[in-house]
């Protein structure tokens, strides 16, 4: 209830923010019929969003829950937008005055001319932020991606040339991935014949169906099996309850341990890690680094390591053991991508928010995700990697 709370607040301190930019810098649009119908009736909106999603977690009704917080995230990605385009034709239209004030007397161009074309095109902005709030949301529901990505390793040891991995992290089923989306990513992924599947966490959000999620998976039957480690979400619904599901199925969930798997003879070690839910103060970097030495500790010299970590900072203390790959997701690419990067891979290099990283011998890739629990993604679609293996 206090999460749901929280959203709707942060929902109506936006809702002010964009009221007040409209009567403060926009009163000209303010006076619109049209957007003051809007204006009276997005709050209404957004209650009843709430009321619904509320009621669907209540009695357990992902439909429920799917209409009424589909509703309160396009609202809410509108108002965002809305907020920016606000700010930018708040400027012009202050710029406009002191345009009539200090300019006007040496103009060229008469201007009523100049102001129908500025006005025309600032119109433009809050349709154009609109549109790309609504095209974000729109693909978040398309399928995911099953991308195919060579890693390349100099000493790769020959028994594990061409090992193929099928990548699965934050699937996140709930209000927005069903079990059926699941059943059909996982139908085209099967053709595709991966030796092993791994999954990085978050991996359901509807504890009731989380033994349906494994079942699904543990259809894939992969050679080598499927392993996974756990993510934040775990934490969140309840670790008891996640283990005892684990615990029911095929696959083998690590917690700061690994296992010791052949092919072709030839043996590999894959790891994994629990998650320190959270990764802010000092205290829970040292956690996840712990996490990572104990996830090795049982590793025998010599062989090709993998690591499972929800966290893609995980590759920082997996890098000084050498370990050859990680695996990690949590970020999403923060659902706004450009190429294969994330739009905020600038600003916050040391999260490795999306796609191929490498660091001293060690590679490391981060999912983008099958799911999410926010709908809403530009430029960074939702994704399920099928990781093959070659000697350089």
């Amino acid at each position: 209830m206090g999460f749901v709370v929280t959203t709707l607040l942060i929902f109506l301190v936006l809702y002010g923010v964009v009221v007040a930019l409209l009567w403060g810098l926009n009163r000209r649009w303010a006076r619109l019929p049209w957007v003051r119908r809007t204006a009276l009736w997005t709050p209404v909106a957004a209650g009843l969003g709430t009321v619904v999603w509320r009621l669907g977690a209540s009695l357990e009704l992902n439909w429920l829950v799917f209409g009424g917080l589909g509703v309160l995230s396009v609202l809410f990605l509108c108002l965002l937008g809305l907020t920016g385009a606000l700010l930018l034709t708040g400027a012009v239209h202050l710029a406009e005055g002191y345009y009539d004030r200090r300019v006007y007397t040496r103009a060229t161009v008469p201007l009523p001319e100049r102001r129908r074309f500025l006005r025309q095109s600032l119109a433009a902005v809050p349709a154009l932020t609109t549109l790309t709030a609504a095209g974000g949301v729109f693909a978040s529901t398309t399928p995911a991606h099953l991308p195919e990505i060579q890693l390349d390793f100099p000493a790769l040891p020959p028994g594990l040339e061409g090992l193929r991995i099928l990548h699965l992290s934050d699937i996140h089923i709930g209000p927005y991935v069903r079990l059926a989306h699941l059943e059909e990513l996982l139908v085209r992924a099967a053709a595709r014949r991966a030796d092993l599947v791994l999954v990085t966490g978050d991996l359901c959000d509807d504890v009731p169906v989380y033994g349906d999620t494994l079942r699904l998976i543990e259809a894939l039957n992969p050679p080598l099996g499927i392993f996974a480690c756990l993510g934040n979400h775990e934490h969140f619904r309840g670790l008891r309850r996640i283990r005892e599901h684990f615990a029911r199925s095929r696959v083998g969930l690590l917690v700061d341990e690994g296992v010791v798997l052949q092919r072709n003879g030839t043996p590999f070690y894959v790891g994994g890690t629990d998650d320190p839910r959270t990764l802010r103060s000092p205290e829970s970097y040292q956690t996840l680094h712990g996490f990572v030495e104990q996830a090795l500790a049982d590793a025998p010299a010599g062989v090709f390591r993998l690591l499972m970590s929800h966290r893609s900072q995980g590759l920082d203390y997996a890098a000084p053991f050498g370990v050859e790959l990680v695996l990690a997701g949590h970020t999403h690419g923060f659902q706004l991508g450009h190429q294969g990067r994330s739009l905020f891979e600038t600003w916050m290099p040391e999260r490795y928010a999306w796609g191929h990283y490498r660091k001293q011998s060690s590679q490391l890739y981060t999912s983008a995700g099958v799911g999410h629990w926010f709908p809403f993604r530009l430029g960074c679609p939702p994704e399920a990697p099928i990781l093959t293996l070659h000697r350089a």
